[in-house]
């Protein structure tokens, strides 16, 4: 008599999900379009549009919600829109973050060249001899030509270039000396 009353549940309790997944099945293929057309609209994305399909629907599936119920669509409908602003929230957090990134690794670099410069100036400044300071300004700042700077120096090209070449080598020495990779 054990033996009956224990089959009678296991097979009552078999028949209960199969009813519970022919439901499933039933409310799955009538609401999945609309679903998934919402979520696209609001996503522009199919991948994603799926998955949040699919989570609503595995939601539904754990919270033993009536699936009889009248109301369904709209609470389908309105978990999608829900799970599609969760994801677009997350989507500008993201953006965000990465702007955050960009911005910290650009102003890292830009400090980095700036203290660069700095040095750079400081060395000009102090190591090198007037004459060679002013070349080496119109050269690298306003972009004369060897012949022009030589007109407003009023010295001869070869003066501008041996200048020029004495101060590249001291700038390239002094970058190696702390450790810059300069060739």
């Amino acid at each position: 008599m054990l033996r009956k009353s224990g089959g009678s549940i296991v097979y009552r309790e078999k028949t209960r999900q199969m009813v519970e997944k022919r439901a499933f099945e039933k409310v799955f293929r009538r609401h999945y379009d609309g679903m998934y057309r919402v979520a696209l609209r609001m996503l522009d994305d199919e991948a994603e549009s799926k998955d949040v399909v699919s989570e609503v629907f595995a939601h539904l599936l754990d919270s033993g919600k009536d699936l009889r119920s009248e109301t369904l669509g709209a609470y389908l409908l309105t978990s999608v829109r829900n799970r599609c602003i969760n994801v677009l929230v997350h989507r500008q957090k993201a953006r965000e973050q990465q702007r955050a990134m960009v911005v910290e690794m650009v102003s890292a670099e830009q400090t980095a060249e700036e203290e660069q410069l700095q040095l750079l100036h400081h060395v000009i400044e102090t190591r090198m001899p007037k004459l060679s300071q002013q070349i080496l300004r119109l050269r690298y700042q306003q972009g004369l030509k060897y012949r022009e700077i030589a007109d407003v120096m009023q010295v001869s090209e070869v003066t501008v270039h041996n200048h020029l070449s004495q101060s590249l080598k001291l700038l390239k020495d002094h970058l190696k000396t702390l450790g810059y990779g300069v060739k």
